[in-house]
This record gives C-alpha cells, structure tokens and sequence, in this order.
C-alpha cells in the first residue's frame, strides 16, 4: 500500500510539471546515454496450457467436478515486486535502445476444494486450500523506446524482448474446513513455505511492450512506466510434475497444471546523464 502511495504521489508531481516544460524546454537526447535504477511492483495471471490432477474423476463423483478444478486468481490478487538497473542510449532525439536487468519476484495462486462421504459411518469430510506460488530470478527486458515529444515532459511507449532466469521458488498452502469459494489468508491454517525451485523450468522468454513518461532535468531524469510481458515458454517442469519434493502432493493433492504467465509491472526510474557536465547543456529555451 506505502508503495502505491509513492507512485500515485510521484505521477501526480509529475504531471503538474507537464504543461510548463512542454512550452518552454526541448531536450536533446540524441547520443546521449542514461544509467539508473529503477523498481516497482508487478501483477502476474496464469494462462493454462493443459490441466493435470492427482485424483481420477469417477462418475459417483460427477455432481463435485468443480471442486476438483483449480481456481486461478486473478490478475491484480497476484502481487509482486522488482528493482535493478537502467540504462539507455539514445540514437535520435526520439528514438533509443533501452536495457532494464531487475531481479523480479512475482506469484501465482489457485483454488482447490476436496470433499468425502463416509457412508458406513455416515461423517463427511472437506478441505479448501489456497496454493500460494513465488517465483524469483533475474529479468532482462532489451526494448526499443519512441518518445512522442522532445521537451522536458515527454511520453513514450516502448516493445522489445526479454528473458528470464529462475533462481529459486515457494509454495504455501493456506486452509481451512470450509468449502465456500474462499479461504482468508489472516485466519486460515497454512503450511511451512516448501521449496518448489524443482519444479520450475530454468529459463524463459518473451515480448514486452509498455508506456510511460518522462520528466528531464538538469542532473537527472525521473519515469514512470508500465510494462506487460507474455512468456513464450511454459514454466512447469514436466520431468518433475509427480516429483514430490514438497511434501504436499501426496497430504495435499497438489500437482500444478502447465501454464504459461503473463505479467503486469508499474515502475519508478530515477536515471542519470553518465557526464554531468555535459547535461547543463541538455535543456534549451524554445524559441516559439
């Protein structure tokens, strides 16, 4: 929430500056180049490729298959974050080639219910479980940016190709006893956080493409920008599907299905001109 804050706070600030600078200041980019650092928060959802369950559905069980799905959260339930570098390079006032390394942590949850009849004994028995996945490693986005305006507020869109490296994941289950579609993450009983890092693959790429703006000064710039990125590759390991090496396939009926991730980032970049000396020559008075 503090983090929404900021970047609410920033883009507003932002945007009061915009009228002045576009009729006073031009700034020229070109063969310029830009280091930063930049960060934010991102939003991830699931594209299912192929469904896998551990349970066979029979047909006594048909009037419960929709307890046996998984429930996929939406895109903004799924919360993550991210900081690296920047750099940039200029090659027109408008034009320039963008390289962002971060290291990204993002997620994705699901929703599963069981439920049995004990018809000796006539007791029933169910189970809701929200599985909670964090995905961790190092992201490298290389995009081509077009700036629509040379002043010293200037809005852009940018696309590009990115890969991505897994370093490690985790996997919570939070529970409860009740089957009603939800399952509070602040009462619920939940499990210790396992290592799913084997169950990932170790790599992935994609398309990336975003907008934002910029606002140039003197020593600096500041952007805030957006960017969606879709994953060619399927992030599951096949090899190790059954493979329990959490513990909870066999307590908790967990095997994910094949996916693939979209993403949803909004981050704050804070760059700066490499020579500092060279940039007060940057911002020129318009003569109209």
């Amino acid at each position: 929430m503090r983090l929404n804050r900021i970047l609410c706070v920033l883009s507003v600030c932002l945007l009061s500056y915009s009228g002045m600078a576009q009729k006073k200041y031009t700034v020229h980019r070109k063969n310029r180049i830009y280091l930063g650092i930049t960060g934010g928060m991102n939003f991830s959802a699931a594209h299912v490729v192929e469904d896998y369950n551990l349970l066979m559905i029979t047909p006594q069980s048909s009037a419960t298959n929709s307890e046996a799905e998984k429930d996929y959260q939406p895109l903004f339930k799924n919360k993550g974050s991210h900081y690296g570098l920047y750099f940039s390079f200029s090659f027109k006032n408008k034009m320039s080639i963008v390289f962002q390394p971060s290291y990204q942590t993002s997620s994705f949850n699901y929703r599963t219910a069981y439920s049995w009849s004990d018809t000796v004994n006539g007791a029933d028995f169910g189970i809701e479980m929200m599985h909670q996945q964090k995905l961790s490693g190092v992201n490298l986005p290389l995009l081509f940016r077009w700036d629509f305006t040379i002043s010293q507020f200037s809005p852009y869109i940018q696309g590009g190709i990115y890969a991505n490296f897994r370093h490690q994941a985790k996997k919570t289950i939070f529970y409860d006893y009740t089957i009603d579609e939800d399952v509070d993450k602040k009462t619920a009983d939940k499990t210790g956080e396992a290592d799913l890092t084997q169950h990932i693959n170790k790599g992935n790429f994609g398309l990336s493409a975003g907008v934002g703006f910029t606002y140039f000064a003197n020593y600096f710039a500041i952007s805030l920008e957006s960017n969606f990125r879709y994953g060619f590759r399927s992030i599951v390991n096949d090899q190790n599907r059954y493979a329990d090496y959490t513990g909870f396939s066999v307590q908790y009926l967990d095997v994910m299905d094949q996916l693939k991730l979209m993403n949803l980032d909004i981050q704050l970049t804070l760059m700066f001109p490499i020579d500092n000396s060279i940039s007060l020559g940057i911002l020129r008075k318009s003569r109209h």
